[in-house]
């Protein structure tokens, strides 16, 4: 049963679904009330905040089953508006291969929960344990571990529609996606939201757009994560190959000067004990120049803290994060992007290229 307090902060969506449909088409074809339909697609992005929360406490009961609560980290966050509105907007979600056509409301990742385990062990033990849970929520589940996907991407997708199974929930049918990642399937997936910062790229929003060189470092340094990882195993000439090529790609581009420039910009051990009494904490890192700040919100302002979040994310030149819950550290594992840490990224790049 979820707790009264999650029960308080509720938001309920206002609006209707033809009313949500209408309003990603118009942002998609860029035709109608503009002004509106981002206030419609705020409102539908602020009540998935309830059954992500139902989503991540189904998923903690299983990491705690399986006596994993001290080294994985779990972690839940909304999707930004920015990319919300972006990922309407663009040409197409797979390379070219066919035009967008995305409705609003099967979006799969507007809520999103991540859990990080040690290794290739854990991760598979805890996928199965959630394939045997009894529960309202349908579930749906993409493997990439053994084949990456075309931009080197590893880890599991566990798509759940909440209370599916249940003839009427006031949350029923959200979309909330799952995301299982080992340590090192996650260093390699923030390092490319760390360097769509630093060069200001779209490897994550829209790869097609995005720099080759980059794109072809990511793809190799995948296959490195994924051998230390246990999920594939190459032979010496392959791995003696790819290392050249990991080498040249990375003095071509700078690599690890540019990564080591993105430095630390918010102060984690000062927010945490500031958010220790908090319900909500909100992140904003500039893009301009690279500082970050935080503000706290108790429970009972849910609402103000979303307000203050859509105010921030009109601002083109502004990164911001809205996190529920008080414990940073979690964040500061989950999101390291909003916390400016590549280091670990970056010695593992240095690894790959002076070992493998």
């Amino acid at each position: 049963m979820a707790n009264e307090s999650y029960e308080k902060t509720k938001t309920p969506l206002i609006y209707s679904k033809k009313q949500v449909e209408r309003a990603g088409r118009c942002i998609r074809k860029q035709e109608g009330d503009i002004e509106q339909a981002v206030k419609v697609i705020q409102n539908f992005r602020s009540a998935h905040a309830y059954p992500l929360t139902i989503i991540k406490n189904l998923v903690w009961k299983h990491v705690r089953s399986l006596g994993l609560l001290d080294t994985a980290t779990v972690a839940r966050r909304l999707k930004r508006l920015p990319t919300i509105l972006d990922k309407l907007q663009r040409s197409s979600l797979n390379g070219g291969e066919s035009c967008n056509a995305i409705d609003l409301r099967r979006m799969q990742d507007i809520g999103g929960c991540r859990v990080i385990v040690q290794t290739k062990k854990e991760l598979e033990e805890l996928n199965a344990s959630l394939d045997t849970s009894r529960t309202v929520h349908e579930s749906r589940t993409y493997s990439h571990l053994e084949v990456a996907k075309d931009s080197g991407y590893r880890g599991i997708h566990r798509c759940y529609k909440t209370y599916s199974k249940k003839s009427e929930h006031a949350s029923k049918g959200f979309n909330i996606e799952l995301q299982l990642r080992t340590k090192l399937q996650h260093v390699w997936a923030t390092g490319v939201e760390i360097i769509d910062v630093v060069e200001n790229e779209s490897l994550k929003t829209n790869p097609t757009q995005a720099n080759y060189k980059w794109k072809r470092l990511l793809v190799i340094f995948s296959e490195f994560l994924a051998e230390k990882d246990g999920f594939i195993e190459l032979n010496s000439v392959t791995s003696k190959t790819l290392r050249l090529e990991l080498l040249q790609l990375a003095q071509d581009l700078h690599a690890v000067e540019k990564l080591n420039s993105f430095n630390r910009a918010l102060d984690v051990k000062e927010i945490s004990a500031r958010a220790k009494e908090q319900g909500f904490t909100l992140l904003r890192f500039d893009l301009k120049t690279g500082n970050g700040s935080a503000s706290f919100f108790p429970k009972n302002r849910e609402q103000d803290a979303m307000a203050k979040y859509a105010e921030l994310e009109a601002e083109l030149d502004q990164d911001v994060i809205l996190i529920a819950g008080r414990d940073i550290k979690k964040i500061e594992k989950a999101y390291p992007n909003y916390l400016g840490d590549s280091s670990t990224f970056v010695s593992l790049l240095a690894e790959a290229i002076t070992t493998w």
